[in-house]
């Protein structure tokens, strides 16, 4: 009988340990599907190295799913369909004002976390070619178009309009992508595509044919052209020479925030354990990709946000101490724009 007992216990016990295992495994199965660019693309590195530190970190499983470009993704996400994203400020705007090709705004996104100057972006062109800066785009094949980059357009747009150029000064060469454009450029295809600072697919393309970033001017009336022809919160930054390959010398770049988004109904566990990972591990998300650099601490909270942030990360910066009066007040503004269409 003695030995009936300790059998039972024995397997009540490994009953318990299995009961436990399996339920600490079904909640890590949790999977959320995250949009991000194609693979070579900036936002795709940057959203694998923000699912790669969540999970390690024992967060929500991050399943990065790749598309075209934000166009295609934004109004799943706006839907719920989509649960968070990687995406550029100027796309947010677009997206949250129905700008560019999305027509009906997506009053649904919200900022988990912000990155400062995350983006920087120009124009690339092959490092023999006799373009060095952006009034040498006159005449030449430029890339257009861009699928569903929504962003992509507009900022070439506004780049080219600094030395006086419209569309109509160039020849558009129409692409379905970042990626797609530095391809073209490789080919020969064309004379000048756009790529972010460090792009995977720029660094394979200075491999091949060698590329130069070009230079736009650092000056308020530069500043002022891109703040009205791009979106209300462009900046510029400064490369650094030799920073990335096809960085000749210190280049002054179009830049702009990078966020993390999700729909406004994603649970407050959920983006709390996700924005519980991205803090603990801050430091390990440089490590991790470059492109990341701008997801520090300080900049959690940006103090030009284009849309809002979730109620669970403001309630999240507010026991870190980054939210403050003055963001409370662009929230406020901002859910008001939220509802007004809705």
């Amino acid at each position: 009988m003695k030995n009936s007992h300790r059998i039972l216990a024995t397997v009540a016990a490994g009953a318990a340990v299995a009961a436990v295992t399996l339920s600490a495994g079904a909640a890590r199965a949790e999977v959320l599907a995250f949009a991000a660019d194609k693979p070579g693309t900036t936002f795709n590195a940057m959203a694998s190295g923000m699912a790669k530190v969540v999970d390690e970190a024992g967060g929500p499983k991050l399943l990065v799913r790749p598309y075209a470009g934000p166009a295609a993704w934004a109004p799943l996400l706006d839907k719920g369909e989509v649960k968070l994203g990687a995406i550029s400020a100027i796309s947010t705007w677009q997206a949250f004002n129905g700008k560019g090709d999305i027509k009906t705004p997506l009053k649904n996104f919200r900022i988990l976390r912000s990155g400062e100057g995350s983006l920087m972006l120009g124009f690339i062109a092959g490092a023999k070619s006799d373009i060095h800066a952006i009034k040498d785009l006159r005449g030449k094949r430029v890339s257009s178009n861009f699928g569903g980059h929504i962003g992509i357009s507009t900022s070439i747009e506004g780049t080219m309009a600094i030395a006086g150029l419209t569309w109509k000064d160039v020849t558009p060469v129409p692409v379905v992508g970042a990626n797609d454009g530095i391809d073209a450029l490789v080919a020969n295809r064309l004379d000048a595509t756009w790529a972010s600072l460090g792009q995977p697919q720029a660094r394979e393309a200075d491999v091949k044919i060698g590329i130069r970033y070009l230079p736009i001017p650092n000056t308020p009336e530069a500043l002022g052209i891109l703040r009205q022809k791009v979106f209300p919160a462009a900046q510029i930054a400064i490369a650094k020479k030799g920073s990335v390959p096809g960085v000749e010398e210190d280049t002054p770049m179009l830049s702009y925030d990078a966020y993390l988004v999700a729909n406004k109904d994603l649970d407050d566990a959920t983006v709390r354990k996700i924005l519980t990972a991205l803090w603990d591990k801050t430091d390990e998300l440089v490590k991790v990709q470059k492109a990341l650099s701008g997801f520090v601490h300080k900049t959690a909270v940006t103090d030009a946000p284009v849309a809002p942030y979730h109620p669970a990360a403001v309630a999240f910066y507010k026991e870190k101490g980054l939210w403050n009066a003055e963001a409370e007040e662009r929230q406020q503004k901002l859910l008001k724009e939220s509802t007004a269409t809705n």
